[in-house]
Order: C-alpha cells, then structure tokens, then sequence
C-alpha cells in the first residue's frame, strides 16, 4: 500500500468516525506567552483548526531579518482529533507539501495546563520516511468556538 492509498483510508476512517460526533467546532490560536524570557523564535503566528472540515491554516513567518518579517500561510490536514480524559481534544495534523518541499511537517497541539505546539520534521527518502528534527514545544493561547 503506498503512501497516498494509506493517507486516503486514513482520512476514510477519520471522517467515517467523525461523522458520528454531534458538534464541531473551531479552535483559534496565538502564541502564549514565554516563560523564562529566552524562548526560541516561533515561526507560527496563528493556527486555525476547523474540526468540520478537517482544515487547518496558520499564519507563518517565511522570513525574518533585524528589521522586518515576511507572513505566509500554510495549510494542512487535520489527520486525527481525540478526546483526553480532561474533555480537551489533542489535534494532529500534517501541512500539505508544495512543490519543492522537502520536510513535511507533523504537528501535535494539545493542552496540559495550557496549550501546547509540538512540531516534528520528516523527510522521504526512496518513499521511507524519515525524521529530521523535533522542535522543542511552543505554548499557545487557544480560543474554542462550537459551530455544533
């Protein structure tokens, strides 16, 4: 099975077995604030999840100099959303490679005390996946909305 047929059923299944849930939403978020001051730069500026639609579209500095930073946007799918225990989803979701695109980028956002953003950087070598780097987490300040 190759990498699109997996995705395809994947996504299948997540849809079939988000069909059932009674209400969706939206979460929206910016970076929270930095505890201990000399936190690593954070590229996303806003992340915006739509749990209808599995969607998710974020804000990101492309570049950056002393003086200026240039904001793109970058979208990805959300591949899984689950419930914790706390009543709080864990949203994961892969950006959606461009042409060019080397890394693909694996996102985990969740909330353990406060919210979380880890990303992870995975490369395909001969259709094997392999991972880059891991970033150290980014606390974020989300907003849920209820469309349900």
């Amino acid at each position: 099975m190759n990498i699109q047929t997996r995705r395809l059923a994947c996504q299948l299944l997540l849809l079939l077995s988000a069909a059932g849930s009674a209400s969706a939403g939206t979460i929206a978020c910016v970076p929270g604030p930095q505890h201990g001051g000399a936190a690593p730069f954070n590229p996303i500026r806003r992340i915006a999840i739509d749990e209808h639609s599995r969607t998710v579209n974020m804000d990101i500095v492309r570049s950056r100099t002393k003086d200026t930073e240039t904001m793109g946007k970058m979208r990805a799918e959300l591949v899984s959303m689950e419930e914790t225990q706390s009543g709080e989803p864990v949203y994961v979701f892969n950006s959606i490679p461009t042409a060019g695109d080397e890394v693909t980028s694996l996102f985990k956002l969740f909330k353990a005390s406060e919210w979380h953003l880890i990303r992870a950087g995975v490369t395909f070598v001969n259709k094997v996946p392999a991972l880059r780097a891991i970033e150290q987490s980014a606390v974020f300040d989300c907003k849920r909305s209820d469309l349900g």
